[in-house]
């Protein structure tokens, strides 16, 4: 075989696998976007709420309305008492999404929800009332004790670390 048509021989066998190199190279980065993307859907449901110097932990819910929560993060609100089991803000500054909650819920103590009537977040010291509209978004895992504080206080709510 000549030079020539041996060169031609290599050219047509890379030219061939050219195409193969590049599906692999598609695939890992698909993987690896994948891998990210449930990485930090993981650390989406964490959050931190700041009262002072003080540090709430919560995990959300993964459901339509939680996940429409995170968007409006990081959030400053101002809580006040509403009745003896919920600390409650004002109006969100946007609503969010209702897909596929319940019709009615009642609030458990550590319970973080939004009350779709009001378009509010309410955080559960102690069980709330069976009511329309209230759709469970997360559960205060530690640091609840600070909520018992009387009368109003300013919140801060982040994503965890």
């Amino acid at each position: 075989m000549g030079k020539t048509s041996m060169r031609v021989s290599q050219y047509a066998a890379l030219l061939f696998m050219l195409p193969a190199v590049g599906t692999l190279q598609a695939a890992q980065d698909s993987s690896e976007n994948q891998r990210g993307a449930a990485t930090r859907q993981v650390k989406m449901h964490d959050i931190r709420i700041a009262i002072g110097s003080t540090y709430l932990t919560a995990t959300l819910e993964d459901n339509p309305t939680a996940r429409s929560f995170v968007k409006l993060l990081p959030l400053t609100l101002t809580l006040k008492d509403y009745g003896d089991a919920e600390k409650i803000s004002g109006a969100l500054p946007h609503r969010l999404s209702q897909d596929a909650a319940p019709e009615s819920a009642a609030g458990a103590t550590g319970d973080i929800a939004y009350y779709a009537p009001w378009g509010n977040i309410a955080f559960y010291r102690g069980r709330g009332p069976e009511a329309a509209g209230v759709i469970k978004i997360g559960k205060i895992t530690s640091g609840i004790e600070a909520l018992d504080q009387p009368g109003s206080m300013r919140v801060t709510i982040t994503l965890g670390n």
